[in-house]
């Protein structure tokens, strides 16, 4: 059994704790640090935050690319817009323009503009016009083929550019055989 001391109030008895009353705020000047606390750190996320927000990239745009003309082989005819013929099948050097330009009709300059299919593939970066041009069949494995029961071959076109949505067709270009 605990022995009673003389300090003990009475709503601790037996438990040997002194004086364990609430302590008066007023008199007590570690309560007024929390608050303090709360502000400086509330302060300094704040400016956390905005340092965060302000290396954010700015909001992305769309971009949108008109293909201007074809030509087929280097002894061929220019064929404007998007759509041409070709002799018969084969493997075929394709040469198309086209022209990147963003929301608001001005040229994109420095955008990579890829054209893919038929077996033939080529790569080109815009001027400051924001015009491509961009060979397919420079070299023999990247030639444009048509198989004799093959009627249309159709080229995939993809643009990217820096701050801007990449731009896909899948039918951006489209070969008919004679």
């Amino acid at each position: 059994m605990k022995i009673k001391t003389r300090n003990e109030k009475k709503h601790f008895e037996g438990t040997g704790k002194k004086n364990c009353g609430i302590k008066n705020f007023k008199e007590d000047e570690g309560a007024i640090e929390l608050p303090i606390n709360i502000v400086v750190m509330l302060v300094v996320g704040m400016v956390a935050l905005a340092a965060l927000l302000s290396i954010i990239p700015k909001s992305k745009e769309n971009l949108s690319v008109d293909i201007i003309s074809i030509k087929i082989d280097d002894d061929g005819a220019v064929k404007n817009g998007s759509v041409t013929t070709v002799e018969g099948a084969g493997d075929y050097k394709v040469r198309v323009v086209a022209k990147v330009f963003d929301k608001n009709n001005n040229p994109v300059e420095k955008a990579s503009v890829t054209i893919t299919g038929g077996g033939g593939f080529g790569v080109y970066q815009t001027n400051t016009y924001g015009v491509a041009l961009i060979d397919l069949g420079e070299t023999d494995n990247s030639k444009i083929t048509l198989r004799p029961n093959q009627k249309s071959v159709a080229l995939k076109l993809v643009a990217k550019a820096n701050g801007y949505y990449d731009y896909e067709d899948e039918n951006a270009v489209t070969l008919y055989q004679k």
